[in-house]
């Protein structure tokens, strides 16, 4: 999300200002802090966000991307449905610390689908538009 922001070209405070003409909320505060740390967003922001920086035909990877992370970050301990990450703390059923490896995967993740949706749109274009200019 922040590879799109920086080729967006967008402020947070021009991000909220087209958040909120699409019927959207995200406060300045809110994106600072989601693009800030390393906590998964809500879809519903990152659906917001996609939007507005000018990933709108990607909308579906970046939402399957969020779902798989999130799917990823919970899935049981063992295949016999022991106690996950949110039962237990994040040990798993060998003493592996689950949580540690959920984060490493959803940075990896992250990092692959960043790349990869920056790569097809660097290929498309050679210099970013700030939104609203040029055709859409």
């Amino acid at each position: 999300m922040r590879a799109l922001k920086a080729w967006s070209g967008l402020t947070y405070r021009e991000i909220a200002v087209h958040a909120h003409r699409n019927g959207d909320t995200l406060p300045p505060s809110t994106l600072a802090t989601v693009l800030g740390r390393a906590t998964l967003p809500r879809e519903d922001v990152v659906r917001a966000f996609v939007r507005v920086c000018g990933g709108k035909d990607e909308m579906d990877a970046w939402l399957r991307a969020r779902s798989e992370i999130a799917r990823t970050a919970w899935m049981p301990a063992d295949p016999g449905g022991g106690p996950g990450p949110a039962l237990n703390g994040g040990e798993g059923a060998d003493g592996r610390h689950q949580m540690a490896d959920a984060a490493v995967a959803a940075v990896f993740a992250a990092g692959c689908l960043a790349s990869w949706w920056c790569g097809k749109r660097l290929g498309s274009r050679a210099t970013p538009r700030r939104h609203g200019q040029g055709t859409h």
